[in-house]
């Protein structure tokens, strides 16, 4: 759970630096800050979700595989 937490938050940040930045009030260098940490918290927010993209596949497939062991079982009887 702790990767969907930092999801959630990176999700909020992500938002808050997109505010600052539509914003007139700013210098180049807090836009150019504001900017590389976007950036970089939107390539973190991908790892997080092929990761779980990843987890995802994984329990499909057991479960698919739990649906065929089931349907074999029941046309032996």
């Amino acid at each position: 759970m702790g990767n969907i937490k930092l999801y959630d938050e990176g999700i909020k940040r992500l938002e808050e630096i997109v505010h600052r930045l539509e914003e007139d009030d700013l210098s180049l260098e807090e836009n150019i800050r504001l900017y590389e940490e976007g950036v970089k918290l939107h390539q973190e927010l991908k790892k997080i979700l092929k990761t779980q993209e990843g987890k995802l596949k994984v329990l499909k497939e057991e479960r698919e595989e739990e649906i065929q062991e089931m349907n074999f079982l029941e046309t032996e009887f």
